[in-house]
């Protein structure tokens, strides 16, 4: 016994003293954010981006960069980038690709100087023969993908091919620009109220897509085909149906492009056409990374186009080479597929 009275063996009977038996405290840990915390900030991301490119480009070249002539000519020149990244978006919203659209771009802007200075048509006859042109090829590139089941990329790939050889067999690969009327550059040089007509064909063009797409039981339906065709045919929707307007409706984008685009030049450009598919495919994925995230919708594409647009502008004022523009473009299209796989369906998942 101890001098306490206390043995060894009461000590253990007795167990462990009151601050041992007190739990430690917690430790806080830091918490990550879920996906679709991410995706709530990141739908604001892009135009935040553009607002700092301004600004940052607007303190350096305040003599260049912040005028509204050069704003009016960046959205007046990107118009046609803007048109052919909503065709795209088309097709991309009922889950399928159309590399065929920058070849159709091409056709339009051909065809459309063409059948003015060889024909002699109106010029609005000539315009209607363009965009009919590419949306029969829309027609085309939707009944083999939905009606044969055949690969989407594959198909218009060489669709894109024979698209090439038709502009040059039409233009014997040369420029046409001998008899055409002034009348296809006033589509492109006339203003309304200061601004040039392209910026307001593409709003106008832009809130009518947004509003098929976001308004209208059609929009809705092709959202569900291009979230699984399995269950939309299961819901008693016309899946190729579908899917055939969709490539119609990009065919009729792409050739209101080639209208601008030839109105812009004055003449039909056989090498001209195909460099716009690369951005277009960009801005779209881009813009699926703001707005509705995760998702393609026109908003984000706009927003998109004229983020890199005003990227480039803002280097090339500031003396920067112009490799910089297809830099711009590669990096835009890596960084938006990489966004907008991991942010698709992060409304869904925390």
């Amino acid at each position: 016994m101890s001098e306490h009275g206390m043995t060894s063996d009461d000590v253990q009977i007795n167990g462990p003293s009151q601050e041992s038996s007190t739990p430690p405290p917690a430790v806080p840990t830091s918490r990550r954010p879920s996906r679709n915390e991410v995706a709530q900030w990141a739908r604001f991301a892009l135009p935040a981006l553009l607002v700092v490119l301004i600004v940052v480009f607007s303190i350096l070249a305040p003599q260049t960069f912040a005028t509204f002539g050069n704003a009016t000519t960046i959205l007046s020149t990107q118009s046609v980038l803007a048109l052919l990244a909503l065709s795209a978006l088309c097709t991309l919203v009922v889950g399928q690709f159309d590399l065929s659209l920058g070849a159709q771009l091409g056709l339009a802007q051909v065809i459309l100087p063409g059948v003015l200075s060889r024909q002699e048509v109106d010029l609005v006859v000539g315009i209607l023969v363009a965009v009919a042109c590419t949306t029969l090829v829309g027609l085309l590139n939707g009944l083999l993908v939905a009606k044969l089941k055949l690969d989407s990329f594959i198909v218009t790939l060489g669709v894109a091919t024979i698209l090439s050889a038709v502009v040059l067999w039409y233009t014997d690969s040369q420029t046409i620009f001998q008899n055409v009327p002034a009348s296809l550059v006033e589509i492109s040089t006339t203003e309304l109220w200061g601004i040039p007509m392209p910026i307001i064909y593409l709003a106008i063009l832009t809130v009518i897509v947004w509003l098929v797409l976001e308004r209208t039981a059609f929009g809705r339906r092709m959202e569900a085909v291009g979230g699984s065709q399995n269950a939309a045919r299961l819901s008693g929707i016309d899946t190729d149906r579908v899917t055939v307007i969709a490539f119609m409706m990009g065919g009729a984008l792409a050739g209101m492009a080639g209208v601008l685009q030839s109105s812009q030049v004055g003449s039909g450009n056989p090498a001209l056409g195909p460099e716009f598919l690369l951005p277009a495919f960009a801005a779209a994925f881009l813009g699926a990374t703001s707005f509705r995230v995760g998702r393609f919708n026109v908003w984000g594409t706009i927003i998109a186009v004229l983020t890199v647009a005003t990227g480039v502008a803002g280097l090339n004022l500031l003396g920067v080479p112009q490799w910089v523009n297809p830099l711009f473009n590669g990096t835009a299209l890596l960084v938006a597929v990489t966004a907008t796989r991991f942010l698709r369906g992060a409304g869904t998942t925390t």
